[in-house]
């Protein structure tokens, strides 16, 4: 299926460099993604297969009306992932299973060990 376009793909991406910008969060790649993928899923897929199609889109009359609902969405995106990044997720992830592998050792030898100690 080559040749078709996914413009809510390009809008999305769009409205993330509008908004994104304006925020403290972390502005990585995988972050930009991440909030894409979130914003992509609450949102309906809007494929064309020409240029003349991507025009037809661009002026349709319920253009202000898509522009909300992708500002929501991404708005949202950009709270939820910038609050919790994914590679903050992972390291949180990897503490925790190296905290409760210490646990297991200390048990094993007598030692306590405090739940979340480093």
């Amino acid at each position: 299926m080559t040749g078709l376009i996914n413009l809510m793909e390009e809008t999305v991406l769009k409205k993330i460099d509008q908004l994104w910008p304006g925020t403290n969060y972390c502005k990585c790649e995988q972050c930009r993604m991440d909030i894409a993928t979130y914003a992509l899923n609450r949102l309906p897929a809007q494929y064309v297969q020409s240029l003349k199609g991507k025009v037809l889109y661009r002026f349709e009359s319920n253009q202000m009306q898509r522009d909300i609902e992708v500002t929501v969405a991404v708005g949202q995106g950009i709270e939820i992932v910038g609050k919790s990044p994914h590679k903050n997720a992972q390291a949180n992830i990897r503490e925790a299973a190296g905290t409760k592998e210490a646990a297991a050792g200390a048990a094993g030898t007598g030692e306590a060990v405090a739940e979340g100690a480093h």
